[in-house]
């Protein structure tokens, strides 16, 4: 008080800094180091339960302690993980393809590389794609398993036949292809039935495919005979791909097939397996769509007592020309596009391709396969095939 009266407003000042010094060292009084609390080990004998709250010792925990909500969620989350990792290992197994590969090489033997794309899964179905030389069996089996129609053809599954290949006259696909989508549909592509080009293979190029007992076209008629066979053993969907409407052949050759084909390996199957057949007529033009009940009126009579076609309907469908359009080429305006007579080809592909997606999948054997055993079934399947007494005794009577 006497330094303000005497200096006025100076000795405010000085009050107000004597003030903050004493409020500093107050607060140096309050965070004075505590002394370090004791650790309490399982070796040491101390009784923690006299000591006062604030020095009683904390024990060393190697995990921290949750209540009993935190201590569920936690037991929920690690169950989630490992059904998480259960399934992704199943299905990470698997390697991701880019190309189908061979499951019977050109020889037609058996090749085991294919069970690396395959997993563990139960929910799979299998699709056999079939037919002549050239008529587009690579082609569609590639859309059937992802590839856009007007995709490059270098990114499909199964390779189409080339320009050189088909001034060659020769045939693309030897043997039998599987490829494996996303939707674990595995789609298998062979060799064309009753191909010329393999005929001349044999009559003038590697004679040692020449069997001793057999001519060159029965053996042909034998091979075709044990694929078609092959994949109505072991395949929940057939597409049976022609070029144009009513191919006599093809009827014939799968009743004779559904003829021949063995009993199942397991005897307590009660009811023998067939596939779902559809039939495609690829390359179709603007008569043929004109006719279809015509066409489906006969395809019926000559499978009229055959179980691989339902009585009342037969599933048949036609795709029309897919004419890519040239590259660099301007597309005409749409006041000069003609009337085609039929709808376009990702339409008509669009809905063969749902047919096939949306049929019933009947099991093979009595008990469910996984993708990995039904890759040894087949290798079985294919090993009887070879050796069955059926198609030999068959062979021999084509002969006479």
């Amino acid at each position: 008080a006497v330094v303000s009266t005497q200096s006025g407003h100076y000795g405010r000042a000085i009050l107000r800094i004597l003030y903050v010094i004493a409020m500093v060292d107050t607060d140096k009084d309050k965070t004075k180091a505590k002394p370090a609390l004791p650790v309490f080990k399982e070796t040491d004998s101390v009784i923690h339960t006299i000591l006062t709250k604030e020095h009683r010792p904390i024990k060393e925990s190697p995990e921290p302690l949750y209540n009993k909500h935190a201590q569920h969620n936690s037991t929920r989350t690690r169950k989630k993980t490992t059904i998480h990792q259960t399934l992704t290992k199943k299905l990470s197994c698997a390697t991701e393809m880019a190309h189908a590969t061979a499951i019977l090489d050109y020889q037609l033997q058996w090749v085991d590389k294919g069970i690396d794309y395959l997993t563990d899964n139960k929910d799979f179905c299998v699709v056999g794609v079939i037919g002549g030389q050239g008529v587009g069996k690579s082609t569609i089996a590639s859309m059937l398993a992802g590839a856009r129609p007007t995709g490059a053809r270098r990114s499909y599954m199964f390779w189409p036949q080339s320009r050189d290949v088909r001034e060659n006259g020769v045939n693309q696909t030897y043997g039998v292809y599987m490829a494996v989508s996303t939707e674990r549909y595995i789609f298998l592509d062979t060799q064309p039935l009753l191909s010329h080009s393999l005929l001349d293979n044999i009559m003038y190029g590697d004679r040692s495919f020449m069997s001793e007992h057999l001519s060159p076209d029965t053996q042909i008629e034998i091979q075709s005979l044990q694929l078609l066979t092959f994949l109505m053993s072991v395949c929940h969907v057939l597409v049976v791909i022609s070029d144009w409407s009513v191919d006599p052949l093809l009827p014939t050759l799968l009743k004779t097939a559904e003829m021949l084909k063995p009993p199942a390996l397991d005897n307590a199957t009660r009811e023998e397996h067939l596939p779902h057949v559809l039939f495609v007529y690829n390359f179709s033009n603007r008569s043929d769509f004109t006719q279809e009940s015509e066409h489906r009126a006969t395809l019926k009579a000559m499978m009229k007592h055959s179980k691989l076609v339902n009585k009342d309907t037969v599933m048949s469908y036609w795709l029309p020309d897919n004419k890519l359009p040239v590259r660099g080429a301007t597309p005409p305006p749409p006041q000069y596009l003609q009337y085609q007579g039929h709808a376009s080809f990702q339409h008509c592909f669009e809905q063969l391709r749902n047919k096939v997606f949306s049929l019933s999948r009947g099991n093979l054997t009595s008990h469910p396969l996984t993708e990995r055993t039904w890759f040894h079934l087949a290798a079985r399947v294919w090993d009887s095939l070879q050796k069955s007494q059926q198609l030999i005794e068959f062979g021999r009577l084509l002969q006479t």
